[in-house]
């Protein structure tokens, strides 16, 4: 039985910045499929910078609750805005209840986990791991919506967007997972190969606590690197990536920054899969030893001494890196 067409759409993805922008292209698919309907996004206070500005986002709702009384209190709000459609992409145990109690005649969320009891339309995974930005948009075919109908690669919007600078390449040494951590080592390396093969100079970015890191990496680089002012904002971190020529990371937050930005990268992977979390396209390259047994574990932790990331060597990372920087040269 066709589903009535809504006039209120609430898509939720509280947390971890690079999931709120691969959402991103599933909120244009539904603003494409339903132009009329009001489509509202629940997200918490860092992942809203990464939203906003979004033009088919009619209203971002920021999330925040110290207890259970302060979820109960969001259930109640939701309810009262009688969604038609609750869209839960992040599926943990506050959300699937903040869904289920959302009154909405549709209660979207992904079949395969274990709170699939709180949704009454069941969102199904691909049968082989996709781009995860492109997988959001595969989750909505249930409820009318197809993959043609959004550009699936992430956008992020800020003001004041500044222009490339001639021939800066961005490192992006940190993550939060030991098993995703290129070694300082190798980005030092690899910045000195890029440094004295083309001229590049390197910045290098860092979060909060990840200071030492940069300076341990550019202190290895030597003259032309240079670590990046704190920043405070995803505006500010994106004004700083969108200088960049190309941006060499580890799969983490910053990079699809970079990639929603429009800007080049390279991405080093270890336990994370590259069919998830880089897209097949000429401008995003990704890098890791596909001849180890283990590679791709997703796994935290690692019982070979992280072979994947220490025997990955810059010299075997720098081609996808000129790759890049020669075709960004033949489109300036």
């Amino acid at each position: 039985m066709p589903l009535a067409t809504p006039k209120r759409i609430l898509v939720v993805q509280l947390r971890r910045l690079g999931d709120v922008i691969l959402t991103t292209p599933a909120l244009s698919a539904l603003k494409k499929t339903y132009p009329d309907a009001t489509l509202d996004f629940l997200v918490e206070a860092p992942g809203a910078q990464a939203v906003a500005g979004h033009p088919d986002i009619d209203e971002i709702l920021i999330y925040a609750a110290a207890g259970p009384l302060d979820a109960l209190s969001w259930a109640l709000k939701i309810r009262a805005r009688r969604y038609d459609w609750v869209i839960d992409f992040l599926a943990n145990p506050r959300t699937a209840l903040l869904t289920a109690l959302s009154g909405a005649a549709v209660k979207a969320g992904p079949a395969h986990v274990r709170r699939a009891w709180a949704y009454n339309h069941k969102m199904l995974q691909s049968p082989k791991a996709v781009y995860a930005a492109q997988e959001k948009v595969v989750w909505l075919k249930e409820l009318g919506v197809t993959p043609g109908a959004a550009l699936l690669l992430p956008r992020l919007f800020i003001a004041e967007r500044p222009e490339r600078v001639e021939n800066v390449v961005g490192l992006v040494p940190p993550s939060r997972q030991v098993t995703r951590r290129w070694p300082a080592g190798s980005y030092a390396r690899l910045g000195r190969l890029l440094r004295d093969k083309h001229g590049c100079r390197l910045k290098v970015f860092w979060g909060p606590g990840e200071k030492p890191l940069a300076d341990e990496v550019v202190r290895g680089i030597g003259a032309g690197a240079f670590a990046v002012p704190e920043t405070k904002t995803i505006a500010e971190l994106g004004r700083e990536l969108a200088e960049c020529r190309v941006v060499v990371s580890n799969c983490a937050g910053p990079k699809h920054v970079a990639l929603a930005l429009g800007v080049p990268t390279v991405t080093v992977h270890g336990s994370s899969d590259p069919a998830s979390w880089t897209p097949l396209h000429p401008d995003h390259l990704a890098v890791r030893l596909d001849e180890l047994r283990c590679i791709g574990c997703l796994s935290n932790a690692c019982r070979f001494q992280l072979e994947c990331l220490t025997q990955l060597s810059a010299e075997r990372v720098l081609p996808f890196v000129e790759r890049l920087l020669e075709r960004t040269r033949a489109f300036a």
